[in-house]
């Protein structure tokens, strides 16, 4: 099966980036109950219980299937697999349920259309939504950040400024935040991939022009208040640009409940080819039991031990022990400036860094393309990180304890994997 060709070129990488990630027309099942332990010590491909689920592109579109876990040889198929339109993919488990939405970023691809999917006993999707939520009007709609069962937030971009916000449980559109006070430039400050912290959202704000281009102003993260809706500030730092691109990076959350943003891949290509136009890129920190940013801590992916000017880091896995994982870009790998479908260039590597002691490093495992770039999850000790490289296509592993990482694939896939979930 052939890759669709999704983006244009910025250059070649800035292409992968550019599309990365009403009223209820359906009705809502009985919560369906998690998934029971395998019924046996040798259960057949069809009774063992399914605990992760993966995205890939193919042919233009999005192939959402499940699989059992990540044991060594394990081979995937797209058999059963969900289908949906290309474009930018929203995907989580909440609850008892899996939403996905593949949306439409500044008119590019997608639908606007939330979908709801419950999972069978074996960790299996139904095989059509239980409910789904078409957003009035193309709002844009690229996130979805969840405060509860009947409540959470649609993060629209390149609209008019506003947050929705919907009833997960219903799937029904309850209000619209005006955010349209908040903007530069526009009438549109650009939400961002946020999260909910005891009681308050953190939702960043992007102020782009289009996802080819961001203003050059501080990182900011409106704080919302959950109960209420109400926007009690926004949070400006001048040391980094444009927090929490949709689709590209996501905070993470520490054990002591810290949360950690990063800027993603526009600012640092912003800061490569126009330098000193004031595009920065940078690590955040927004410490347990405040609302503002820790003027303690900042970091550089740039700089730091691996990095370069113009690298970035995509998507963020917490592992434990202060150490973030993400996939890093750097430039100097790039070889071939025509790769419109993104399966010529491995210039991302699997990295590590170490928020305590403020470094970073790259991991002993082979580096790939930006399609796989944001396939990135923890099991156990060990970090699963999405991977097309020579040697296969598939999940390479890395063990946290030991500090050794795999040159082949430990789970096979079909096609490159876009996202990684656990059901």
């Amino acid at each position: 099966m052939k890759k669709s060709n999704l983006y244009g070129l910025l250059p070649t990488v800035a292409a992968a980036l550019a599309l990365m990630l009403s009223t209820s027309c359906g009705e809502n099942d009985t919560p369906t109950p998690k998934p029971e332990p395998k019924p046996g010590p040798n259960p057949t491909p069809e009774e063992a219980v399914h605990h992760y689920a993966f995205a890939a592109n193919v042919d233009n579109a999005f192939y959402i299937t499940t699989f059992e876990d990540f044991k060594e040889g394990l081979k995937t198929n797209f058999k059963g697999a969900i289908k949906l339109a290309s474009g930018h993919l929203f995907i989580e488990k909440f609850g008892d349920y899996v939403y996905m939405q593949s949306g439409s970023m500044y008119g590019q691809g997608g639908e606007q259309t939330l979908y709801k999917y419950a999972l069978s006993k074996t960790g299996r999707l139904s095989e059509k939504p239980v409910a789904q939520l078409a957003f009035p009007g193309s709002p844009n709609v690229v996130e979805i950040i969840f405060a509860s069962e009947t409540k959470a937030y649609a993060v629209t971009t390149g609209s008019r400024g506003q947050l929705i916000v919907i009833n997960p449980s219903t799937m029904t559109v309850v209000k619209e935040i005006d955010l349209s006070a908040y903007a530069e430039g526009d009438n549109d400050p650009d939400g961002g991939n946020g999260i909910v912290r005891d009681g308050k959202l953190f939702l960043p704000l992007n102020q782009a022009k289009s996802m080819q281009e961001i203003l050059p102003t501080a990182a900011q993260i409106a704080v919302i208040d959950v109960a209420t809706d109400r926007v009690e500030k926004v949070i400006k730092d001048e040391r980094a640009t444009s927090l929490g691109m949709v689709g590209h990076t996501c905070p993470v959350t520490d054990e002591a409940g810290n949360i950690y943003f990063y800027t993603g891949p526009r600012s640092a290509m912003m800061a490569q080819f126009m330098p000193g136009k004031g595009y920065k890129d940078g690590l955040l920190r927004i410490k347990k039991g405040e609302t503002d940013f820790d003027k303690d801590f900042y970091m550089s992916l740039q700089t730091a031990n691996g990095g370069e000017v113009g690298s970035y880091g995509l998507y963020m896995t917490y592992g434990g022990n202060g150490k973030i994982y993400l996939m890093l870009y750097k430039p100097s790998l790039v070889t071939e400036k025509d790769d419109p479908n993104m399966t010529k260039n491995r210039s991302f590597v699997p990295y590590e860094v170490d928020v305590r002691a403020k470094t970073g490093r790259v991991l002993p495992m082979p580096a790939t393309t930006a399609w796989t770039s944001s396939a990135i999850i923890r099991v156990g000790n060990a970090i699963y990180f999405g991977e097309q490289t020579s040697e296969g296509i598939g999940f390479y592993r890395y063990d946290m304890t030991t500090g050794k990482g795999s040159n082949k694939p430990t789970v096979e896939t079909p096609s490159g994997a876009y996202k990684v979930i656990a059901l």
